[in-house]
């Protein structure tokens, strides 16, 4: 008698806390898709930069002037968020330091004797 009493509170048991789960479930379900549907808050569509960022997220590579657009909203926003100062604006056409197309040669002064210099082929 009392290993039925046992098997019927385990069974009881067993059902209450599927229950339960399942009600956890249902619940957080139902509050994802509450969260897809808010609309976007006030605070990004009042900040331009904010908003052409947003359009950007769907830029296709073949949207050369749009994604050039793009790469200056990242930009920009890249300078704000590590401080930088803005970069002063050059009148002349001439490459700024570090705008160099090709890459400076490597130092070669750690390379294990014995070894042949690394030679850079690059476009003159």
């Amino acid at each position: 008698m009392k290993t039925l009493t046992n098997r019927k509170f385990s069974l009881t048991f067993v059902l209450v806390l599927v229950v339960l789960v399942v009600a956890a479930c249902a619940i957080r379900l139902r509050d994802d898709e509450g969260q897809t549907n808010t609309p976007p808050s006030a605070d990004v569509t009042s900040d331009p930069q904010a908003t052409k960022l947003a359009e950007c997220r769907s830029v296709a590579y073949e949207q050369k002037d749009a994604l050039s657009e793009c790469r200056k909203a990242w930009a920009e926003k890249r300078r704000q968020f590590l401080g930088q100062k803005a970069p002063a604006p050059s009148d002349s056409g001439a490459p700024q330091a570090g705008a160099s197309l090709f890459v400076a040669p490597k130092d070669e002064s750690r390379l294990a004797s014995g070894y042949p210099p690394i030679q850079q082929t690059g476009k003159d």
